[in-house]
């Protein structure tokens, strides 16, 4: 076909397969790990939930333009790419059309480097990774035996954030304003046993240093260090009046214990129906505490502005003062904090409002330097709170003392006396890992009655995933209902045993993906070591903001794990982060095959060719988000 001016009409979708075949045959983009000049350049692998959307290729197009261009630069670039193949949307997606999650999980894979091959992508498809296949997801197996040798893999019952459609346990992250971020169902808390890992031992080490030279986003700096929520002060413990039982309560502001006039527990605190059990109390206060833990499982309740409470007709012996002090269920105590229970003063803003509002007896000790201000303090006109310059009152040993002077003096007295114990606190809990399903990596432990917990040999991983399988949710784990796979034998005695029927979190697969990148064809070891030391840390990581407090944290846990068996040389896994923007759909929500508001790259590119869409995606919007 020829144009008004008798040149050779440009067609795309008939010129351009022909040299991107052509460029897949030379491998023009094969990865050079043994060459010099190295480069790591990295984008956060997809998930293959079917066609790729312009979202998607916005997030790979940045990433591929920074490749190229290093490439022209002289450097030996590796851009690998592959999917993060487990979790639940596959497995949704099964039940939902009736076929396998393998299946549905191949078949995307396959239309989707077509998409990234008719697109131009100049990834180095020869180090792929696909985390659901077992030569993948055995590694991740070896590296929960591992954490479960050093300890920081555990089994422990907990209350958890429970999704009775996906009839799983959801980690925080996974909850949005109280419902599931994958299924959109409500959450409610569960008590369930569950694998845990101990990321709060390496809460001080997840921390950004202020001097790090590291190029990552100060939004994902601040928002790691804000999440991990290192807190300093004393953990208190005292007796419940009249009653078996004992409350630890941690305290950020030790300086103002001797205010302490009354108690707050959560009310999803599980102590709360010990409390009032057989008590005339009992029915109102769990009618209260269901009628708040269904607003906030519904964000319908703001803590900073609502606050509701009821007293247990219980009293702790509170050794300070010699005095009882009452306990009451309040809606604004935070039970994933600290420890759910909390001593209240007349110097916290919160614990103020809510004593005028009951009625509770507030005893300030702290004053302003001004007598008249001070009057007012005394009289509970207003809460007097954090003033550095406050002068304190009680305990006598330190009258007219600054409090913002006496923290450390207070602290080791609180000790001497016995009242309580020195503690730093994190609002970062350990990581639940299990989940009820059964599109994942299966966890590697055998249960018998004999011998306990039992890992499965090294030497007898990968725990493959069963094909035949019931994985519709039907309130217990899918894997259970595979008995010629559940059913074994304990690699310990020998006799009669099950498997563990859980499998292993979506983000689990995901924090060290890039280092197999390195090796994938590996079946001896989870990568090369010396590969790792000549190529790692990556230089430069594309990915989304979403996962400030997800996976960019794990990750870094990860590799601080493996770092201290001995199998990384360093522990910051990437010199650079870049954040990407999000690309909106037709009707303004974020571009997302769920939300049925995606543009698929294909039709654009058919008609436009795949230069022109990729300059388009390059120019639209700025890159970083």
């Amino acid at each position: 076909m020829l144009t008004s001016m008798g040149m050779k009409k440009y067609i795309p979708n008939e010129i351009e397969p022909k040299w991107q075949k052509k460029w897949e045959e030379e491998g023009i983009y094969a990865s050079g790990l043994d060459k010099e000049n190295k480069y790591y350049c990295l984008a956060e692998f997809a998930y293959p939930s079917g066609d790729l959307h312009m979202g998607h290729w916005f997030t790979f197009g940045g990433a591929d333009i920074f490749a190229r261009m290093k490439r022209m630069q002289g450097l030996n670039v590796f851009f690998p790419n592959g999917f993060d193949a487990f979790g639940l949307p596959a497995e949704n997606a099964a039940i939902k059309k009736g076929i396998h999650p393998k299946t549905w999980t191949l078949s995307n894979i396959e239309a989707m480097r077509q998409q990234f091959s008719s697109i131009g992508a100049s990834f180095s498809f020869d180090h792929q990774v696909i985390t659901c296949l077992p030569e993948y997801y055995k590694w991740n197996q070896w590296i929960f035996l591992k954490m479960l040798e050093k300890g920081i893999a555990f089994r422990d019952k907990k209350l958890a954030n429970w999704c009775p459609s996906c009839q799983t346990v959801l980690a925080d992250e996974q909850v949005v304003e109280g419902k599931c971020e994958r299924c959109d169902s409500e959450v409610t808390p569960k008590e369930i046993p569950q694998w845990f890992l101990k990321i709060t031992e390496y809460a001080d080490r997840l921390l950004w240093d202020k001097d790090s030279t590291l190029d990552w986003p100060k939004a994902v700096k601040d928002g790691q260090n804000n999440w991990i929520g290192k807190s300093e002060g004393v953990t208190f413990r005292y007796k419940v009046k009249d009653l078996g039982l004992h409350f630890e309560m941690f305290d950020s502001v030790p300086q103002t214990f001797m205010a302490q006039t009354y108690t707050v527990i959560a009310p999803e605190h599980p102590k709360v129906y010990e409390l009032v059990k057989g008590t005339e109390y009992e029915k109102d206060v769990m009618e209260f505490v269901e009628k708040i833990r269904k607003k906030k499982v519904a964000n319908k309740f703001n803590a900073d502005k609502e606050m509701e409470g009821i007293f247990t007709g219980r009293y702790i012996e509170y050794t300070p003062t010699g005095k009882l002090i009452s306990i009451w269920v309040a809606s604004f105590v935070i039970y994933e904090y600290g420890t759910g229970v909390v001593n209240a003063s007349a110097h916290d803003e919160r614990d103020f409002a809510f004593a005028k509002k009951y009625d509770l007896p507030l005893h300030p000790v702290m004053f302003p330097k001004d007598p008249i201000e001070a009057e007012k303090v005394r009289n509970l006109e207003y809460c007097y709170h954090h003033a550095e310059d406050g002068i304190l009152e009680e305990p006598n040993e330190f009258k007219n003392r600054k409090w913002g002077e006496v923290r450390e003096d207070i602290i080791k007295y609180i000790e001497k006396k016995g009242y309580g114990k020195r503690k730093v606190q994190y609002h970062l809990h350990d990581w639940s890992v299990s989940r009820q399903r059964y599109w994942g990596t299966p966890v590697p432990i055998i249960h018998c009655d004999k011998c306990g917990l039992v890992p499965v040999p090294e030497k007898d991983l990968p725990v493959s995933l069963p094909d035949k399988v019931d994985f519709t949710p039907k309130g217990k784990a899918p894997l259970e209902t595979a008995e010629d796979w559940i059913n074994t034998k304990c690699s310990k005695c020998g006799g009669k045993a099950k498997r563990d029927a859980e499998t292993l979190d979506g983000f689990f697969d995901n924090s060290w993906y890039f280092l197999r990148y390195l090796d994938p064809q590996n079946e001896n070891k989870i990568f090369d070591g010396e590969i790792a030391k000549k190529w790692m840390p990556v230089d430069i990581y594309f990915g989304g903001a979403e996962h400030t407090l997800g996976h960019t944290l794990y990750s870094r846990f990860f590799i601080k794990f493996l770092f201290d068996i001995g199998v990384l040389t360093f522990e910051e896994y990437a010199k650079r982060r870049i954040n990407h923007g999000i690309v909106l759909g037709p009707d303004g929500e974020k571009m997302s095959k769920s939300r049925g508001n995606v543009v698929n790259p294909d039709i654009e590119v058919k008609k436009y060719g795949a230069d022109a869409v990729r300059i388009h995606v390059a120019f639209f919007m700025p890159y970083q988000g």
